[in-house]
């Protein structure tokens, strides 16, 4: 009930739930990497179009539909909302096994996404009722961990019943979960007053009206803090995400590895590295955060500068015992923006525009990183696999490598160099993401919390 003050029990019960809701969300996330190279072959699909289901198709309407159901969050049951959210998008996960046609696949990621699109803001906000600013960093770490835990078990999962059944079935599948899921939410998910933690909570009554939109815009991009941590955030997730989404195709076409296999390596760079990066980077945000403020900041950019060079040896290797530890470091190097950027912003903004924030937040990360990664990624590969074909076949005819033809010899050689080539090169951008934590810690020690 809104008001109540939860023990400590509850609040660690509630923030293990809304941890599986985001795990679950990437879950049915991650299957579709895992899944894409059967799709690829049955739909007859290019790298490109690939990029665009796991980019743009899922970015723009997550992105868009997130802002207002942010908005909603600032007003309603945050609980109901999450729990309704988990529905719609475990449904059309399913819907997803149904598809016969790219357009019909196409539709049924833009459902997962509307779905995913009004979870985190609402659990964001209710994290920051549920802990005290000093405690937030490692609350935010652990809801965080639920998108590594959730790429692990979602690519094993995947990956064992697409091998085992087909890759529609492994769609349908991961479905009823969240069903489940969304009564936990409803029942053990408390909705609290918003603010009630904060040195001002006094002033952050539920009842008040919620600043306005245009307010919440103001305050966000008038802090360099919010804005650098904002462009940072958003280029790691156009690595690390358009990493992730191709992992699996370089791992078939680099090594030669059934989707098994596929699916356990995959889960263990994706969920194990990112989940200690999560994990510990939380902690040792509050920790030396409270010495310096601006750790916030430079833990993420001395990680994501270290990140990069780990990256595009790891795929450059030709051994896959030497690429796997490599992929796995940078992957958990990369994970420790997440929660001291959040817990950061969350006591940069006050309690009536922490959804709101949060959204926008996930607005400039994900149309960036997720609208632009996978795509970019899926062009470049498309590209360089086309130059190498024309090397190999010299003053021949260059063989159009889709559907049976894409098993020929040749054409698998070119779209291992392909996705080769096109990770080694945007693995570079990372240095660029660094770039901007660097800038924000420089302004985070020139600024006052507006929440202690």
């Amino acid at each position: 009930m809104t008001g109540t003050s939860p023990s400590r029990k509850s609040a660690y019960v509630a923030l293990f739930v809304l941890m599986l809701s985001y795990l679950l969300s990437y879950v049915d996330r991650t299957a579709l990497g895992v899944l894409q190279e059967p799709i690829k072959q049955e739909l007859g699909l290019s790298d490109w179009q690939l990029g665009l289901l796991s980019g743009p198709a899922f970015a723009l309407l997550y992105s868009i539909v997130g802002l207002p159901l942010a908005r909603l969050s600032e007003h309603r049951n945050r609980s109901v909302i999450l729990a309704a959210c988990l529905v719609l998008w475990s449904v059309m996960t399913m819907v997803c096994g149904l598809a016969r046609t790219y357009a019909q696949m196409l539709l049924a990621r833009v459902g997962v996404s509307i779905g995913e699109a009004g979870g985190t803001p609402a659990a964001h906000s209710l994290i920051a009722d549920l802990f005290p600013s000093k405690e937030r960093g490692r609350a935010l770490a652990f809801y965080s961990f639920g998108a590594p835990a959730g790429a692990f078990l979602g690519a094993v999962t995947a990956g064992w019943l697409a091998h085992h059944y087909g890759w529609r079935t492994a769609f349908i599948m991961l479905g009823p979960p969240g069903f489940v899921l969304a009564i936990a939410v409803i029942w053990l998910v408390p909705q609290l007053q918003r603010g009630r933690l904060d040195v001002n909570a006094g002033q952050a009554q539920d009842d008040a009206p919620p600043p306005p939109f245009s307010a919440v815009l103001k305050v966000f991009f008038s802090n360099p803090v919010l804005r650098h941590s904002a462009a940072g955030a958003a280029l790691i997730v156009l690595v690390g995400y358009g990493i992730a989404s191709f992992l699996p195709s370089f791992l078939i076409r680099r090594y030669g590895l059934d989707i098994g296999a596929v699916g356990l390596i995959s889960g263990l760079v994706n969920g194990v590295g990112a989940g200690v990066g999560t994990l510990a980077s939380g902690f040792a945000a509050d920790r030396f955060g409270a010495r310096n403020v601006r750790f916030y900041s430079w833990l993420p950019a001395i990680m994501v500068t270290a990140a990069a060079p780990c990256f595009i040896l790891g795929f450059l290797s030709s051994t896959l015992a030497v690429a796997v530890p490599l992929l796995m470091i940078a992957t958990l190097a990369i994970f420790t923006y997440l929660a001291p950027t959040f817990a950061q912003m969350h006591n940069m903004i006050d309690a009536r525009m922490r959804a709101t924030a949060s959204s926008i937040m996930y607005l400039i990360m994900n149309l960036i990183g997720l609208g632009i990664g996978p795509p970019l990624i899926g062009l470049i590969s498309d590209y360089m696999t086309r130059v190498a074909l024309t090397q190999a076949a010299g003053s021949g005819l260059v063989p159009r490598c889709v559907g049976a033809v894409a098993s020929l010899p040749v054409c698998q050689h070119a779209a291992g160099i392909g996705i080769t080539y096109a990770l080694v090169v945007i693995s570079l951008i990372l240095f660029w993401a660094a770039a901007h934590f660097w800038i924000a810690g420089y302004h985070v020690g020139r600024r006052r919390h507006a929440v202690e």
